[in-house]
């Protein structure tokens, strides 16, 4: 994969913030009782990350790039659920 290519997939993954605070901001009602949740997400995700990029083929990227894109999503609702 090329550079530019690796660059897009970090951006994409690391939209997951911003988007993380918006969800979070929408459905603040939800945070506290889904904390738990969010919680498990995340730890699935890391866990994804880690095994794609274990198994680092091109098209596993995508896969690194997706599950770290809800990841930074899980993390930001649970910071705001504090």
């Amino acid at each position: 994969m090329s550079i530019l290519q690796n660059l897009l997939l970090v951006l994409v993954a690391l939209m997951g913030i911003p988007a993380g605070f918006i969800i979070a901001n929408a459905a603040k009602e939800e945070l506290k009782p889904g904390k738990k949740w969010f919680l498990l997400i995340a730890a699935a995700c890391l866990a994804g990350i880690v095994g794609s990029l274990i198994f680092s083929e091109e098209n596993l990227a995508l896969f690194a790039t997706s599950f770290g894109f809800v990841f930074f999503v899980a993390v930001i609702s649970l910071i705001k659920a504090r």
